[in-house]
């Protein structure tokens, strides 16, 4: 963290995407408390310390964006399971909602972005491309305003439920 402030310092952040996944699968009859601790870690504390280390570097007018997922939606989970995983990225969602009114009154929007089922290693290569669902995040960061921060969107447009 420290070489990364280090590089950041006396640069203004106009945007910051913060990515970070991680994800073990437990289930209510396979619960590993441990590994369900450092998803929380990685996937829901992890963005909020590069925002508080990099918060003096924001500009005016900055934009913040989380990419989580829509399995951290209480409204939409029907499916259950992978606990760790689904309670981090709620955390995280959170997080996000708290830094949207935190950081609106410095001129910062924040949004929170599902990218969608990128065929990745984590997903067993199922899904879009992952070039696919960068230019959709990309296209919802161009769209982003202070008017809509703290909203939780689906990298194809759609507003998803919290």
């Amino acid at each position: 963290m420290q070489r990364l402030i280090a590089a950041c310092e006396n640069n203004s952040i106009d945007v910051l995407l913060l990515n970070a996944g991680l994800l073990t699968k437990e289930t209510l009859d396979n619960l590993d408390f441990d590994r369900m601790r450092r998803q929380y870690e990685v996937n829901s504390l992890g963005p909020l310390r590069v925002i508080k280390a990099l918060l003096e570097n924001l500009a005016k007018g900055a934009k913040v964006v989380i990419v989580t997922s829509r399995v951290g939606s209480l409204e939409d989970n029907g499916s259950g399971g992978n606990y760790g995983y689904r309670m981090s990225k709620t955390a995280v969602n959170m997080a996000g909602v708290n830094l949207a009114l935190d950081l609106k009154p410095r001129g910062i929007a924040v949004l929170l972005v599902h990218p969608g089922l990128v065929a990745t290693n984590m997903t067993g290569r199922k899904g879009i491309a992952p070039a696919e669902a960068a230019e959709g995040i990309v296209a919802r960061i161009d769209e982003l305003s202070l008017a809509d921060t703290g909203t939780f969107r689906h990298a194809n447009g759609d507003t998803l439920p919290w």
